[in-house]
């Protein structure tokens, strides 16, 4: 029984080492920023429900498209989450600020209500706080 925990903590330890959260979905990675001093830590409770990127909005305009949900100002980690759940691919662009702290979303592109074809969805572009001063 201790060999098996033993070798659970390994695989952990190896996979969180190895395969850090990368800061794209669907492929590529993005280095992690560097921590510098006046540093702001990431705020966890901004969050964002997967169900607003599983079933968005229907577009006002055209019952084809959806609108993209707003993503600014939630934390990166919630953010992916609704990603993978929808199947929806991501570009991030790290950006120095203080004010809202490490992996908040601070813009994105589309816009947040953007109409899009989800049959040909494109690639979400997010700035992302690296929570380090500009």
């Amino acid at each position: 029984m201790v060999a098996l925990v033993a070798i659970g903590g390994l695989i952990t330890a190896l996979a969180l080492r190895n395969g850090h959260g990368d800061d794209q979905e669907g492929g590529g990675s993005s280095p992690s920023p560097s921590v510098v001093a006046g540093h702001k830590g990431p705020d966890t409770s901004k969050t964002i429900d997967k169900e607003k990127c599983t079933s968005p909005q229907e577009s006002y305009n055209d019952p084809n498209k959806i609108q993209i949900p707003d993503f600014r100002y939630k934390n990166l980690t919630s953010v992916k989450s609704c990603f993978q759940a929808a199947g929806w691919h991501m570009k991030i662009k790290h950006v120095n600020e203080t004010t809202y702290g490490q992996d908040t979303i601070m813009d994105q592109f589309p816009s947040a209500h953007d109409d899009v074809d989800p049959k040909d969805m494109p690639d979400i572009e997010l700035s992302v706080s690296t929570g380090n001063p500009a």
